[in-house]
C-alpha cells in the first residue's frame, strides 16, 4: 500500500532514505526532506507491505501532468523488481493522469517497468 507521507512519519522516511548513498551523511538527508515539504508539488510516499514500512519514494509533480520520481528506496529485505514494479504501478494507479519519468539515475528501472506492463 502506499501512502503519503506524514510529519509523524518522518523517522521511517527518514531512515529508509539515508539507505540511498548520495543521503548517508544527516546533513544531506535533512536538506532532501526539507526540498521536499518546501513546495506542495513535492511528495514522500510510504510503501508498506504486511503491514511495515519498507520503501520511500519521492516525486516532484511538474508541469503538463509529468511526476518525476526522484527517489525510490526500499529497505534491503524488500528490495527487489518486484516490489519496485508494484510501487511504480500503484503510484500510477493513484495518479492516473500523470506521466512517469526518471531521473538519470532511476530512468531504466522505469523503463523496464512500463515494458512490463
Amino acid at each position: 500500500m502506499l501512502i503519503q507521507a506524514r510529519n509523524d512519519n518522518e523517522k521511517t522516511v527518514m531512515g529508509i532514505l539515508s539507505l540511498i548513498p548520495g543521503l548517508r551523511e544527516l546533513q544531506h538527508l535533512n536538506a532532501e526532506i526539507a526540498w521536499y515539504n518546501d513546495r506542495d508539488t513535492r511528495q514522500l510516499y510510504i510503501w508498506r507491505d504486511d503491514n511495515q514500512s519498507q520503501g520511500v519514494l519521492g516525486v516532484e509533480f511538474l508541469s503538463q501532468n509529468i511526476a518525476l520520481i526522484r527517489h525510490i528506496a526500499f529497505t534491503p529485505e524488500a528490495r527487489n523488481v518486484r516490489n519496485y514494479f508494484k510501487v511504480l504501478s500503484e503510484f500510477q494507479k493513484q495518479n492516473s493522469n500523470e506521466f512517469l519519468m526518471g531521473t538519470l539515475d532511476n530512468q531504466k528501472l522505469i523503463n523496464k517497468w512500463r515494458k512490463s506492463l
